[in-house]
């Protein structure tokens, strides 16, 4: 006789024995409903994606490793996937659920987006308003309070909620075992919430989702912009100034797989195996377990799909104005009006919302804005080769360098160090210490004259 649930997937092959027994079993039906033993095993093999994501939303929010994702009848079937992923790339995350572009405001650079966390932040903040109409770009500058660091989420409702079904999961298995003496219930959960909080507490789940280097405290500034592309209505500019993590990084999807990490899956996949085949023995009560897994798919779902805060995400934005989000009737006027506010973002957009011919004045109009974009970066390539005085009148130079150093505007004066290559020779023959002298650079509005 084979076991229960090889008996139920072979059922539409097996030979019928009796032809009286072809009709509707109305007693089955109800056996079925007093205890439905049956169906919990196949419900162990559904929902493997929805747990992924569930855990890809909460993973490092913490205390330390942990992350409320409930047990729920999917965590099997994702152990399997994850086996898979172990072998093969070694990724834990998801892949990202939009396509999208991040653009690199100061070169232009723009690639398509690998993280999950990216796309999540983008698609987060498409709400209803920004659907219709003409594009809107959002202006969004990362926080400089210390208490809000970049990669560590905020705790909010989804994270509790996690905690309290959980909780109320546990009380729900104690019930049969204090009624009937039937503890089985209680161990499949007790083990379930266990195995979850094991898998979803991998060290690589944080550290993958936050592959990306830290923005320069001293001097580090990076303007990138998030966006569908061609069509989109909605743009999402992310200025980091001295704070934060790198969104260009984290877009190129880093590789951050640990050798642990595939032991740990293997394991896991096993001790999986190992509750499936206790969930199969189990008899009667099984109303409790169906409504531990349930309360646990619920909350897995509501993990995998919500919208959550730039906070919850990990990133840590100050509050915006109104000033912050442009939009025009015209796409064409608020690219321009997106590049008066911050330079280089409307040039960096305009191939990928404009890829034909623009009219005359269009292009005179970007062409300006190019030239002063050059101008600026050679202007600032200036001021970061300058080196140290040593000549006489060295508090002089020391005050204009000071000066130009309070701003990047054009027609600032910075001041370059220079050595003289040609040493000079004395009467003697003997060479004599070359001295240093010092050029102004001086920045004009096409182009930069050294004197």
């Amino acid at each position: 006789m084979p076991p229960p649930l090889l008996r139920r997937l072979l059922s539409p092959v097996l030979p019928i024995r009796n032809a009286a027994n072809t009709g509707p079993s109305f007693s089955a039906q109800a056996t079925s409903w007093k205890s439905p033993d049956d169906i919990l095993s196949i419900l162990m093999l559904i929902g493997g994606d929805i747990v992924q994501r569930a855990v890809a939303q909460l993973a490092g929010t913490g205390p330390g490793p942990f992350c409320p994702v409930a047990f729920s009848f999917g965590w099997l079937a994702y152990s399997v996937s994850a086996l898979t992923s172990a072998v093969g790339d070694g990724r834990l995350l998801p892949k990202p659920d939009i396509n999208m572009y991040v653009v690199n405001a100061k070169t232009g650079y723009t690639r398509d987006n690998a993280s999950w966390l990216v796309a999540r932040l983008l698609r987060d903040h498409e709400v209803r308003k920004f659907k219709g109409g003409s594009l809107t770009i959002a202006f969004y500058h990362t926080s400089d309070d210390p208490a809000r660091r970049a990669g560590v989420p905020s705790r909010d409702w989804l994270y509790w909620s996690g905690v309290l079904v959980i909780v109320t999961q546990l009380a729900i298995a104690i019930i049969p075992g204090s009624l009937h003496g039937n503890w089985i219930v209680l161990m499949v959960t007790a083990g379930g919430t266990l195995l979850a909080l094991v898998g979803s507490g991998l060290g690589q789940w944080r550290d993958e989702k936050y592959a990306a280097r830290p923005i320069d405290p001293d001097k580090g500034r990076e303007v990138v912009v998030l966006t569908r592309g061609n069509g989109s209505t909605f743009a999402m500019v992310v200025i980091s100034d001295r704070v934060g993590i790198r969104v260009e990084d984290l877009a190129g999807g880093r590789d951050k797989r640990r050798t642990i990490t595939s032991v740990m899956t293997a394991t896991l996949f096993i001790l999986w195996l190992v509750l499936l085949l206790t969930v199969e023995g189990l008899e009667g009560d099984a109303w409790y377990l169906l409504a531990v897994g349930g309360l646990g798919m619920i909350q897995n779902v509501l993990a995998a799909g919500v919208t959550r805060s730039a906070d919850a995400l990990g990133f840590h934005f100050r509050e915006p104005s109104k000033e912050d989000f442009i939009k025009e009737r015209k796409v064409m006027q608020t690219l321009m009006k997106a590049e008066e506010r911050e330079p280089g973002v409307g040039l960096s957009l305009l191939p990928l919302f404009f890829p034909g011919d623009l009219w005359p004045q269009e292009q005179e109009y970007w062409e300006v804005k190019r030239k002063e974009r050059n101008a600026a970066e050679l202007e600032r390539r200036a001021l970061m080769m300058r080196g140290a005085p040593k000549l006489e009148g060295k508090a002089v130079a020391i005050t204009q360098v000071q000066e130009a150093e309070k701003g990047h505007r054009r027609n600032d004066t910075a001041v370059t160090f220079v050595e003289d290559p040609s040493p000079r020779i004395s009467d003697q023959r003997s060479p004599v210490p070359r001295k240093d002298t010092f050029s102004t650079v001086v920045s004009e509005p096409d182009s930069v004259m050294m004197r």
